[in-house]
């Protein structure tokens, strides 16, 4: 049953969630009747007019029958309900870690991916094609996007198509010396490759010294990418775990040291950070900072697996409200276990 949900998840996820709004429907249905329709909605948080429609599909359906004194399940409707009782286990789970890490965080939104990408690569490559379809759907004319590096950021960009909007994507960093494909500079070239986009680099190292920092500050490319990055109005960013970041960059020891002794977990956008969200450590670096997200008006944070569960959580104690969390179930039991909230 998990398999299948998966499947379907990947293939149609917009009728999955519908199937399981009117299911959660008949099921408040069957707990609360007879109910009126303005009983429902209170108790369901959904909007009248989404309400009347969803229960005029299950009354033609013959799932639900309309008396006076309110909305009754049929007996198909009964049965019904049994038969997808198992089915919608997994999902009800998974919906529930979303929506109690978007309140305890009071973040935006949470999507959680079923499995754990430290397990499988394709529940990463799920990940990101949810990502990438979030991404895509606040896409609007003249956009410009900004976008950190990563394996997951790779994946992002392959899952995107031509769009009909004319769309700018920019690096949010330096790179770090790693893998070409996995730097900012490429994931931005590759999104505006696969939308049919525009992009710039930025050929800068992630880590500077100050000397170098203001003398780079002051080159004419490193200006324009720059103004691109302020410019831009959404970010999709990973989320890395404090002590890899910090190899990957080929800190010195006395960093990494520093770091483990402050009880470093995670790191995003050259900030380092404890479990209670705590800024540690900041390297000097070129591109977006932590304190321009305020700014941005759609925010992507993508990380999976259980091994990034303790980053992803301290991050989301500092991170922008209208931050929008895509994860796996990994990740997202970690980060439901215990909070950190000061």
């Amino acid at each position: 049953m998990k398999e299948l949900m998966k499947i379907q998840q990947k293939l149609v996820p917009e009728i999955v969630e519908k199937l399981y709004r009117r299911f959660s429907i008949l099921s408040t249905i069957a707990k609360t009747q007879p109910v009126g329709r303005r009983s429902l909605s209170e108790h369901m948080d959904l909007t009248e007019r989404v309400l009347r429609s969803e229960t005029d599909v299950l009354k033609k359906q013959e799932l639900i029958k309309v008396k006076p004194t309110g909305m009754e399940i049929t007996h198909d409707g009964e049965v019904l309900l049994q038969q997808l009782n198992s089915y919608f286990n997994v999902f009800a789970d998974n919906q529930h870690l979303a929506q109690l890490i978007k309140e305890r965080y009071g973040i935006q939104d949470v999507f959680v991916i079923p499995g754990d990408s430290d397990a499988k690569k394709s529940v990463k490559i799920e990940i990101a094609r949810q990502a990438g379809q979030l991404l895509e759907n606040s896409l609007y004319e003249n956009s410009v996007v900004s976008v950190t590096g990563g394996s997951t950021m790779a994946y992002v960009s392959e899952s995107m198509g031509k769009q009909p909007y004319q769309v700018f994507f920019v690096p949010a960093r330096g790179g770090l010396g790693e893998n070409v494909v996995y730097q900012a500079n490429t994931i931005a070239a590759s999104m505006a490759q696969q939308t049919n986009g525009d992009y710039t680099t930025l050929y800068v190292p992630d880590n500077v010294s100050e000397t170098t920092y203001h003398t780079l500050l002051n080159e004419p490319s490193v200006i324009h990418t720059l103004e691109k990055i302020k410019e831009s109005n959404i970010t999709v960013h990973g989320i890395g775990d404090a002590l890899k970041m910090a190899r990957r960059r080929q800190s010195p020891e006395e960093t990494v040291a520093k770091l483990q002794h402050h009880n470093a977990v995670g790191e995003a956008f050259g900030y380092y950070f404890d479990a209670q969200g705590d800024v540690v450590h900041r390297v000097k670096t070129i591109g977006l900072q932590l304190e321009d997200l305020e700014s941005k008006r759609f925010i992507y944070a993508v990380a999976g697996g259980k091994s990034k569960g303790e980053a992803i959580k301290a991050y989301l104690s500092i991170a922008p409200k209208n931050t929008v969390l895509i994860t796996d179930e990994g990740a997202a039991q970690v980060i439901a276990n215990h909070s950190n909230k000061k």
